[in-house]
This record gives structure tokens, C-alpha cells and sequence, in this order.
């Protein structure tokens, strides 16, 4: 899988979707696409097993960062976040506990 984080599009419109792509053995297609506001940066990690999907929601004003986690078919919605300018999200393990920064 591809995720890219589209921030805006040539109308400076903002709320746009980014688009998660899907390797079918010779190239890269759309899978699903996800509504989301200035997004900047995707950060993939596993827990339990489980894959989740972190956007990064970047602008001056209060904006929710999602979690997306993987059902089996498709990312769907797991935790928004307000989040105020954030530009990367980190997922890190210290001491056996994970983190997300």
C-alpha cells in the first residue's frame, strides 16, 4: 500500500481527499480514498496485529488528526485528535510501550 496526503488542491481548497494505492502486482492503483483537511503526512503502524493508518492534519486553525484502522476490507475511522500544525507523526516503541508523536 501507497498512502499520499494530498494538502490542497490547484483551487487552494484544502478539504480534499488523499488516496490510499494498492500494489496489483505491476503497479500502483487506487484503492480508497479518505476525506481529510490539509493533510501532510501519513505514519503506518502495527498493534497487535492490527494496521492502523495516522494522517497528520496540518493549518494554523484547530484541526482533528484521524487514526484509521484497517477492518479487513478498508481503513475506517478509529480516533480523531484535535491537533493545531502538525506536520509528521512518529510511531516508536520504548521500554515495550509504543508511542505516537
Amino acid at each position: 500500500y501507497l498512502a499520499v496526503a494530498n494538502y490542497q488542491n490547484s483551487s487552494v481548497i484544502s478539504e480534499i481527499d488523499s488516496v490510499i494505492y494498492r500494489w496489483d502486482g505491476s503497479a500502483f492503483t487506487v484503492f480508497q480514498s479518505i476525506p481529510t483537511d490539509r493533510a501532510h503526512d501519513w505514519e503506518n503502524f502495527r498493534l497487535d496485529g492490527i494496521s492502523y493508518l495516522a494522517v497528520a492534519a496540518y493549518g494554523s486553525n484547530n484541526v482533528d488528526s484521524v487514526i484509521y484502522q484497517w477492518n479487513g476490507t478498508a481503513f475506517a475511522v478509529f480516533q480523531s485528535i484535535p491537533t493545531r500544525g502538525v506536520a509528521d507523526w512518529e510511531y516508536f516503541t520504548m521500554d515495550g510501550t509504543s508511542y505516537l508523536a
